[in-house]
C-alpha cells in the first residue's frame, strides 16, 4: 500500500506544481517533465519513464523526449526519479509512508 500512497502524493505534487489534472507533469529546475509508470516487478517495485518537454512542433504539438526513469520501492521509498529534486523525493516518500501508517492505525482502531 505504501507505493500507492507515494504515487498519490506524487500526483498531488504534480497537480499543485503545474496544474496538470492527471498529476503527471511538473515544472522542474531544468524544464517541464512528464512521468508515466511502466511494468511493476513481481516484488512490487514500480518503475517508469520520465520525459522532458523538448519543444513544440509547427502544428502546436508538444515534443517529449526521454530524460530518464524512476523506481519506487514497494515500501514507498523513491529510489530514483529523474528531474525531481532529491529533497522532494524524500518528502514524497515520507508522505506516502505516513499515509500508510495512518491507514493502518485507523484499521487497528476499527478492529478494537
Amino acid at each position: 500500500m505504501s507505493v500507492e500512497n507515494t504515487i498519490q502524493a506524487l500526483q498531488d505534487y504534480c497537480t499543485k506544481n503545474s496544474g496538470d489534472t492527471l498529476g503527471q507533469i511538473w515544472n522542474g529546475k531544468n524544464g517541464t517533465y512528464y512521468w508515466n509508470t511502466g511494468r511493476s516487478t513481481t516484488g512490487g517495485l514500480v518503475n517508469g519513464v520520465v520525459r522532458k518537454l523538448a519543444g513544440i512542433d509547427a502544428s502546436g504539438r508538444q515534443i517529449w523526449v526521454v530524460a530518464g526513469s524512476f523506481k519506487i520501492d514497494p515500501n514507498g521509498t523513491i529510489l530514483r526519479f529523474t528531474g525531481l529534486p532529491k529533497k522532494d523525493q524524500v518528502l514524497l516518500s515520507n508522505v506516502g509512508s505516513l499515509t500508510t501508517k495512518a491507514s493502518q492505525l485507523v484499521k487497528e482502531t476499527e478492529l478494537a
